[in-house]
């Protein structure tokens, strides 16, 4: 095509119309980013394997044509496989905290401590006896108290909500990783 033709048509000083005849129409599909799924619009005369680039996030995505619509998958796996490695540590990282917070004796077990400072006041401060009796107290004291503490614990929520919140931490980071492997998958199907 001639440089002279070319500027006959693509000028923008020309009238268009239907009568002129308007060569660079061409079908635009509006297409998602994989990424953060804002509208890319990609013409029909890009191929099956061609790349384009997302104009709010840069993610740079290859186009998919099958049957029907063209999809749009991303280009370069590498950064994604990368966030997957980093979102299996901290899942990794969660289940043990939250099997370290599972196992915890919890408040409770400050009671046998209690009874102790008890069973030592009245033998040093009260001059009582060493016997089974002394032994049945510290044991009462002790079941009271770490009930007392537990149903602290319980009432004000501590330990549960620091167990419900590790739940819902590795909740999302098991969804972000099913996404990131999705994302994974389909690119490489390409």
């Amino acid at each position: 095509m001639s440089s002279l033709y070319r500027f006959v048509l693509f000028s923008p000083t020309l009238p268009r119309g239907p009568d002129t005849g308007d060569l660079m129409a061409e079908a635009v599909h509006k297409l998602r980013c994989a990424h953060c799924r804002s509208e890319i619009s990609v013409p029909a005369s890009y191929q099956h394997g061609d790349h384009v680039k997302c104009g709010s996030c840069g993610m740079r995505h290859k186009v998919y044509r099958g049957e029907g619509t063209p999809r749009l998958v991303i280009a370069d796996v590498g950064p994604l496989r990368e966030a997957l490695q980093a979102n299996q540590g901290l899942t990794d990282r969660l289940e043990a905290e939250l099997r370290h917070a599972r196992g915890s004796f919890g408040v409770g077990v400050n009671g046998f401590g209690v009874a102790l400072a008890y069973a030592l006041w009245q033998i040093m401060r009260n001059d009582h006896p060493i016997d089974s009796g002394l032994a049945w107290e510290a044991a009462a004291v002790a079941i009271f108290t770490g009930l007392a503490l537990e149903a602290a614990n319980f009432f004000f929520l501590a330990k549960r909500q620091r167990l419900r919140r590790l739940s819902t931490e590795i909740d999302e980071a098991r969804a972000e990783a099913r996404s990131l492997e999705q994302k994974i998958r389909e690119a490489s199907r390409v």
